[in-house]
Order: structure tokens, then C-alpha cells, then sequence
């Protein structure tokens, strides 16, 4: 007898044999019990889920002697010759080859003849998805009401394609990805059959490389017993196809946990210097934060998806990570995934990916800093930071109330006029203040003061430097600006822009464009504050504070044109008495309409 493959040769022949399609199966069973049989099914799922295996199952039940029955004798000959596909009742068409609109026209033509030797003529019509829209057309009227000895099995992997008109007529059965121990379970008994000693790692190993798909997963096990004999273990299986082990993905995941970023790059180019594929290592990494963010929320869900060692290794890497930092993590690892597709330097970006994972907890979201500035109100300091994402529970630590300062002997300064926004740079520092506007006091009655003693001047102490306000301080910020614009010439512009407003202390008060709200951050990133500041200190002779005011006004915006005057508007009687207007109207011996 002729070499069968895995594939074929144990391919499942009974329902009872059909691996991870519990809800598929049940759902036929009891329909043949029953006798609620449709008229036209459609199996859908991806490859090697076992669609076309499922409808010759289901061709043998409607057809074996006495059925139709769910327990019928597989070796019977009817069975056999719907097994070897030979059986003149039961059609399989490819519909990738058959998508015309004249093989469904004698399709539809055949139906009425009926069937040889079983009970139901049935038509096993597979990648349905690949017929023509006039194909589909000319089916429709046969598919809704078929003759009683004819029932249509549509198998497809992209439903999607598939005209509604069609979806309607058919009972849907969604077959899913069989987990990986099911798949490692059922080869383990291949491997008993054909006395092959496997390890339990090595068939997982194979399990995860067919991705849910049972046909891959037993071509790839014929191929390894193939190239290796009847002895497979898991360092075979991983060179063979350049996997990656649990045990590997695993001390990767919990160094980019530890943010230890010299265990991360040592262990990846280990990896990748051991022939690993890069694109299959990330998705390694991928499904391991994957199973890791499930297994914090509720570790029941994959029970029967995960071997012992993948087990004990989320186990063992739960607690060194918060579930925030886990989904971070994954959301950078799919997309890394689809960027190593067209990526020329692989490993770089490999690495590069690797170094920023690791890193993870130096970041800052754009959100929190969003919400943090939301939430912070008047003039009260908000430091750029943000709580770990590896600390497992952590939360943003409630914001406290700002500490009322010290009276100061200083006079109060006068009010400041109101201000749409304030930004005030201090060292390792941002402030963003929306103050109100300023309340008109109410009349105070004047009263003479007590002649009080006068009390000598406080002396300052030694060591203290004494702040004095600032004399020019527009003259000053003009010396910035020229000096900015020598030091950074493409942003001669933009600084120039600025206007300065008020002075007080030695605060300096700037005012900034709107149009130029974007170039608030370059001017107060840390490689511009301290030629500012160096600018500010070389001017005045003294530290000084800088804010910027963002402030709408009427004037036209930076690099916007100025808007013409409005039109002059004169009576008709002007307009008819106009000399121009009069000699224009003799010329073209016009009239005036209205």
C-alpha cells in the first residue's frame, strides 16, 4: 500500500474524532437525531480547522444504511467511498476551478436526477468564497428550495466575500483555532501509533507552530520524524522550524519585566546568533504578554490552552509586572510585529524594540500628562512624571492640595491683567495657571495710621542672595531675543515673534502668537531653557524667571495677511451721477437695472 501522510491518514472519519469542534458537532448530532435537517450548511474557519472533514462526516451520517444516524460504521462501504471521495452521491467541487456561471447551470440541472445509492445527493462545494457573482446569482433559486434528495455543504475561509443572499439560505457553523493542547494531545497519540518517542515539549512546540491549525501541525510532525526518526525532542523541533522555546521567551519577558536592559540585549542576541527568526520570536513574545494579561484578569480562561511549563511560567512572571505595564507592552510588540514585515535592518529595529520595552517605566503618556494638567488648577507646580508601569497595583497617587506659602515682607504686587493661558519655566520644572480675572476691590474707607516707630532695615543674611527687581526689562528681553535668534537661527522667527508685556519682580512677562502654541514646547525643552536662561542672567545680571502668555487678540495672527478695507457704499442717485459711471453708460448704452 501506498505512503499515506499524517494529513491523510488520520484524518477524522466520525464525529466523535473531530478535535476542538465540540459546538459544531453537538449542534449536527442532535439535528440528525431529530431529524432537522437544513437544506444547506456553510462551514467557515480558518485553514486545517476541519471544514471539509466535517462535511464528508456529515455526508456518511445522511447516507450510511439505516440513517440518517449519528452512529453510523465508518467502514462500511458507503463510508469508505465517501472517505476516498469516490462516491457518485456525494460531488466535491473545488470552487476555485469550477467559479464559472456554466458549471452552476449544470449543477443546477443535475440536482434533479436522483441520487445512485444513498439517500441524499450532496454537494460538497469547497472555497465557495471563489465563485463568480453570476455564479452565485444562478444558485440562488436551487439553494433556497433544493429537491428533498439534495443538500448543499459550503466550506470557506473568507466568509466575508460571500453575497448575503447566499449567507441567508445557509445554517452558519463557525469552526475556531484548536488550542495548542488538544493539537499536542493528538499528536502524542499519532506518535503512540507510529511508535515514535516524542517529548511532551516538543509536540507543544509543533502545537504552537500551527497556529490552531491540526493539518499543520500533523504535516509538521511528518516532517520532523522524516528528518529526525522515531526519537524527537524539543531542541530539534526548535532548530528545525527556528522557534523559540517557553523557557527562553519566558527569561526574556520577565528581563523586560525587571527593566534590566543588559539582560535583555544579551539574551536576544543570544537568539538571534542561534538562527531564531525574528518576526516568529516577536510573536512569541506577543502571545506570552498576550497569556500574561489574561492570566492576571482571570486565569481560568486558559486552562486549556496552556501546558504545565508555560503555566508556571506565567506564574512566575505575574507578580513582577502591573497589568497597565502588560498591556503597554503588548500594544509595542503588535506593533512591532507588523513593522519587521518591511523593515530592511531587523535586528536593529529588533533591538531598538527590545531597549524601549525595557525602558518602559522612564516613559510619560501623553495622557496622563493631559489629565494631570486637567485636573491641576491656579498656580500650583505639576512635575512632568509618571508612577511606574512595572509596579504591579500601582495607581496615580491622588494629587495633595497646594501648600499655602509663607507671607512674604515684600509689597504685593499689582494685579496682573487676565490671560487666556500661563507657562512658567522653572528649573526641572512646568507650571501650566489659568488665573481668573482680577475682582474690582471694593472702596476702602481711608484711615489715618498710628505713627509707628520705624523698625531698621532687615539685614539679610549671610550666604542669601537678594532678588532686586529688574530695571529695562524690555530692553533686556530684547538682548535675548537678538541673542536666541545668533544661537538658534532656525528659529529666528518664532522668537522674534514674541512681545514682551509686564514685569514683575523679577518675573519677566513674554507674550507668545497663537499660531505659535506648537513652538511652546522646543522653546522649554530642556536644550533651549538654559540658553534662555544663560541669556536672561548675562541681560539683567541676575536670575530671572520667564513666562510665556498665550493671548488672543484682535491684531491679525502671525503670518496671516491683514484683512482689506470694506467696501464703500454710495445711493443710486450717486452711483447714476458718478462722471465715469455716466460715460461708461453712454458707451456701452447701458441702463441701470436696479
Amino acid at each position: 500500500m501506498a505512503y499515506q501522510v499524517f494529513a491523510r491518514k488520520y484524518r477524522p472519519q466520525t464525529f466523535a474524532e473531530v478535535v476542538g469542534q465540540d459546538h459544531i458537532t453537538k449542534t449536527l448530532e442532535n439535528a440528525i437525531k431529530l431529524g432537522r435537517l437544513a437544506q444547506a450548511y456553510l462551514f467557515v474557519g480558518p485553514r486545517g480547522t476541519g471544514k471539509t472533514s466535517t462535511a464528508r462526516i456529515l455526508a456518511k451520517a445522511l447516507n450510511c444504511s439505516d440513517g440518517p444516524k449519528v452512529d453510523f460504521n465508518a467502514d462500511e462501504e458507503i463510508c469508505q467511498e465517501i472517505a476516498e471521495g469516490r462516491c457518485l452521491d456525494v460531488l466535491e467541487i473545488d470552487g476555485a476551478s469550477n467559479n464559472g456561471v456554466e458549471q452552476v447551470r449544470d449543477l443546477r440541472d443535475n440536482v434533479r436526477y436522483t441520487p445512485v445509492k444513498g439517500r441524499y445527493k450532496i454537494y460538497i462545494i469547497d472555497e465557495v468564497h471563489m465563485l463568480s457573482v453570476a455564479a452565485f446569482n444562478a444558485l440562488l433559486k436551487t439553494l433556497e428550495e433544493p429537491p428533498a434528495h439534495v443538500k448543499f455543504v459550503f466550506a470557506t475561509t473568507e466568509v466575508h466575500k460571500l453575497p448575503a443572499t447566499i449567507l441567508s439560505r445557509c445554517q452558519r457553523f463557525d469552526l475556531r483555532r484548536i488550542p495548542d493542547a488538544l493539537i499536542a494531545a493528538h499528536l502524542g497519540k499519532i506518535c503512540q501509533l507510529e511508535g515514535v518517542d516524542a517529548e511532551p515539549l516538543a509536540l507543544t512546540a509543533i502545537a504552537r507552530y500551527a497556529e490552531g491549525g491540526l493539518r499543520d501541525a500533523e504535516s509538521a510532525l511528518d516532517q520532523v520524524i522524516s528528518f529526525y526518526g522515531t526519537r524527537v525532542t524539543e531542541a530539534e523541533v526548535l532548530g528545525m522550524f527556528g522557534l523559540t522555546g517557553v523557557t527562553p521567551v519566558a527569561a526574556l519577558a520577565r528581563a523586560i519585566a525587571h527593566a534590566d536592559t543588559a539582560a535583555v540585549l544579551t539574551q536576544s542576541r543570544e537568539l538571534v546568533n542561534a538562527g531564531k527568526d525574528l518576526g516568529k520570536l516577536s510573536q512569541d513574545l506577543l502571545r506570552f504578554f498576550r497569556n500574561l494579561v489574561i492570566y492576571q484578569i482571570a486565569p481560568q480562561t486558559l486552562a486549556s490552552e496552556l501546558s504545565p511549563e508555560e503555566e508556571a511560567a506565567l506564574k512566575d512572571t505575574a507578580p513582577l509586572i502591573s497589568r497597565v505595564g502588560a498591556l503597554t507592552i503588548l500594544e509595542d510588540l503588535s506593533q512591532l510585529e507588523a513593522r519587521l514585515r518591511y523593515a530592511l535592518a531587523k535586528d536593529v529595529l529588533f533591538e531598538v524594540a527590545l531597549i524601549q520595552l525595557s525602558q518602559l517605566k522612564e516613559r510619560v503618556s501623553l495622557e496622563g500628562i493631559l489629565q494631570r494638567l486637567a485636573s491641576g488648577g491656579g498656580n500650583a507646580e505639576m512635575t512632568i512624571s509618571a508612577p511606574s508601569a512595572f509596579a504591579p497595583g500601582s495607581a496615580p497617587a491622588p494629587r495633595s492640595a497646594p501648600t499655602a506659602p509663607a507671607p512674604a515682607a515684600t509689597p504685593t504686587p499689582a494685579p496682573a491683567s487676565p490671560r487666556a493661558a500661563e507657562v512658567v519655566l522653572e528649573p526641572n520644572s512646568v507650571r501650566y495657571a489659568t488665573p481668573a480675572p482680577t475682582p474690582t476691590p471694593a472702596p476702602v474707607p481711608k484711615v489715618t495710621p498710628a505713627p509707628v516707630a520705624a523698625a531698621p532695615a532687615p539685614t539679610p543674611a549671610p550666604g542669601v542672595t537678594v532678588i532686586k527687581s529688574i530695571e529695562n526689562p524690555a530692553e533686556i528681553w530684547a538682548k535675548v531675543v537678538e541673542g536666541f535668534a545668533k544661537e538658534r537661527p532656525m528659529e529666528k522667527a518664532t522668537i522674534e515673534a514674541t512681545r514682551f508685556l509686564s514685569c514683575r519682580g523679577n518675573t519677566i512677562e513674554v507674550s507668545l502668537p497663537p499660531a505659535l502654541k506648537n513652538k511652546l514646547l522646543y522653546l522649554t525643552n530642556p536644550k533651549n531653557q538654559p540658553l534662555l536662561d544663560s541669556l536672561l542672567l548675562q541681560a539683567a545680571g541676575q536670575p530671572v524667571k520667564l513666562v510665556f502668555l498665550s493671548i488672543e487678540s484682535k491684531e491679525p495672527e502671525f503670518g496671516q495677511a491683514p484683512s482689506g478695507p470694506e467696501p464703500v457704499r454710495m445711493s443710486q442717485e450717486e452711483f447714476e451721477n458718478d462722471p465715469l459711471i455716466r460715460e461708461a453708460m453712454q458707451l456701452f448704452q447701458a441702463k441701470v437695472a436696479a
